[in-house]
């Protein structure tokens, strides 16, 4: 599947059943990959584009009754006993055609961090907010290269700043949700530093590198520098002795 097959697919899908639930007065918004390459330029499609081969999306779990029905209207085929078991947190579905998968998070996204997203979705129309988009790829205790990719795709033309929007990275959310996590926080230094690692020689263009590089750095300080509460130091007293990160359970793909 090339990048522009994506589009036509599984991006374009996205952007249907966006519209769909909000014709029916939810609030759903696309997170994971496609989200990333929805709120990119085109320079920065063509430079860090991969291939998308699912869907994610977070949602209310007060809607999920509404949700699964929309889901079924436009012929999404539940993994019945996953939902049946996560049903109150997280739901899986597959496309009619089982091209792919719908992986739907209900307010809070639980991978090797937990980020409450339920108060975000609002905030924008499409995805979510490009702090919370970055943190949920920087709250991974081993990346891959396409969430690298997803990274630079991401900083390569969102400004950092003190909002959300368009374009924009609200510094100060991923500061106050890094500030209040020593795990978070921790799992996020040590992403920032790898990706900063790879970006040479990935845009093909020096000055884009030294961009995405400054960027990350910005974040790095803003986070070590940014005052920490008692049970955040408490926390890192403690250390790496103690596991700091979960270890997602793989699902049916």
């Amino acid at each position: 599947m090339t990048a522009e097959r994506s589009e036509s697919s599984v991006v374009g899908d996205g952007r249907r059943l966006i519209g769909e639930a909000a014709a029916r007065g939810l609030p759903v918004r696309l997170m994971g990959g496609v989200a990333f390459w929805l709120r990119g330029s085109d320079e920065a499609r063509a430079r860090f584009g991969r291939t998308y081969p699912d869907l994610d999306i977070v949602a209310h779990k007060r809607g999920s009754r509404t949700l699964r029905a929309v889901l079924e209207d436009l012929g999404y085929q539940p993994e019945r006993t996953f939902n049946a078991v996560n049903g109150d947190k997280r739901l899986l579905y597959k496309s009619a055609d089982l091209g792919y998968q719908i992986d739907v998070f209900l307010d809070v996204f639980t991978m090797c961090h937990q980020l409450n997203l339920g108060g975000r979705l609002e905030v924008e129309e499409l995805t979510l907010p490009a702090a919370e988009l970055l943190l949920t790829k920087l709250q991974i205790h081993e990346l891959n290269q396409k969430d690298v990719s997803d990274v630079c795709m991401l900083l390569s033309d969102h400004e950092l700043g003190s909002l959300d929007g368009p374009l924009q990275v609200n510094l100060g959310r991923v500061v106050e949700l890094c500030a209040a996590d020593w795990g978070l926080y921790t799992t996020v230094s040590d992403n920032l530093r790898m990706v900063e690692s790879r970006v040479d020689g990935m845009a093909s263009d020096p000055a884009l590198e030294a961009l995405i590089t400054g960027r990350l750095r910005e974040l790095r300080q803003a986070i070590e520098e940014a005052p920490k509460p008692l049970g955040w130091r408490a926390r890192a007293a403690i250390g790496r002795r103690v596991k700091w990160y979960m270890l997602p359970e793989e699902v049916v793909r």
